[in-house]
């Protein structure tokens, strides 16, 4: 989780879309959005308050240049208070995660409970929105086990047909709305004067993130820092016992804003090694962009769509964990200004803001 401070939220100007559509491949420019102060939505967005995910908080961010955004609870037990609310009475509202109750916490199974309250959550939302939109960050939760992947998909599958339409941060659907991810910031790390010698993991360690597997494949003689809480102690252990003899610290806890911008912004290089069928793509992977650090990712359908129609730099792909030696030796040195320039072009505020308004305006959603 990308934990940062949070400025009091306000409306602003509607800005004007730009002419692509939504399910093609992201302008390379960045283009001025007038505002119409005429037109004010009213959007609702699940979840609402999240003070410590960034990501919550940019894409409101985002959203409240085209109207007023209603933080919603994602709880269930909080539907009482869509009571104050009439039907219809919000223009549009957007969902991300709440298909992970449909998974048991504790087993990683379907969970019927958990499934039934998810529909139920979908229907009242319908009844409170004109449009429904569902943003869909991962085809199954994280924490399912892997015989139930498969049936956890299907659920998900058929809950997208009560949706208005469904978006995701990867251009690879065809039958999804391509949104991009918001960068975190977008300007170097100030008074960077270059790069340490270590690469980074950053982020909560899970299981599936096979970390295990890069330390295995890591060489010796290069230094590799994971940071992050991780809940699983029997896991943790497992990764600390194989990095016996290698030079892998540990940073198993939350970061401050400032630590981590330290650790990931003077990094050589940020790592992804999970490349397992649930992920979409990474909040990791921006925020490395954002600090102007390079990344290194297993081979997903996101990075191939990337490498494909974007032209963005500091990137490189390989095809499983056993390349990582080979790629840390190969790893192109781009200078932190160009790496976050290049992830403005497709990844900036404005480029978001104009695809969410080149969505509404499919939906048509009026204020």
């Amino acid at each position: 989780m990308i934990r940062m401070l949070r400025a009091t939220r306000h409306s602003r100007p509607e800005p004007a879309v730009s002419s692509s559509r939504s399910t093609t491949h992201p302008s390379p420019r960045e283009q001025p959005l007038p505002s119409q102060p005429g037109q004010r939505l009213k959007i609702g967005y699940v979840p609402g308050f999240a003070e410590e995910n960034a990501y919550v908080q940019r894409t409101q961010d985002a959203l409240s240049h085209l109207g007023h955004v209603y933080p919603l609870s994602p709880s269930t037990k909080s539907l009482w208070r869509m009571l104050q609310f009439r039907p219809g009475f919000f223009d549009v509202i957007i969902v991300n995660w709440l298909e992970h109750k449909t998974a048991s916490p504790s087993t990683g199974k379907p969970s019927l409970l958990g499934i039934v309250a998810y529909f139920v959550q979908i229907f009242a939302f319908r009844i409170l929105a004109r449009r429904l939109v569902y943003v869909r960050h991962n085809i199954y939760p994280h924490h399912a086990n892997s015989q139930s992947a498969a049936a956890l998909t299907r659920v998900i599958d058929l809950s997208e047909r009560l949706y208005s339409a469904t978006a995701t941060h990867s251009g690879h659907f065809p039958d999804k709305h391509y949104i991009p991810h918001p960068l975190y910031y977008e300007q170097p790390m100030a008074g960077n004067t270059g790069r340490n010698c270590h690469f980074i993991v950053f982020g909560r360690v899970m299981p599936y993130k096979n970390i295990e597997q890069l330390i295995d494949s890591f060489p010796v003689d290069q230094p590799l820092i994971v940071a992050g809480p991780c809940d699983d102690q029997d896991y943790f252990e497992q990764l600390q016992t194989a990095a016996e003899g290698k030079q892998i610290e540990f940073i198993p806890r939350f970061l401050s804003e400032e630590e981590a911008r330290e650790l990931v912004g003077t990094a050589r290089g940020l790592i992804l090694s999970h490349a397992d069928d649930d992920m979409i793509v990474s909040g990791s992977f921006f925020y490395a962009l954002s600090l102007g650090t390079p990344v290194i990712g297993v081979k997903t359908p996101f990075f191939s769509w990337v490498q494909q129609e974007l032209a963005l730099q500091g990137l490189t792909v390989i095809d499983d964990l056993q390349s990582i030696e080979s790629a840390l030796t190969q790893q192109p040195h781009l200078p932190a200004e160009e790496i976050v320039r290049s992830a403005r072009q497709y990844f900036s505020l404005t480029t978001v803001i104009g695809y969410w308004k080149k969505l509404f305006l499919q939906l048509e959603v009026q204020g």
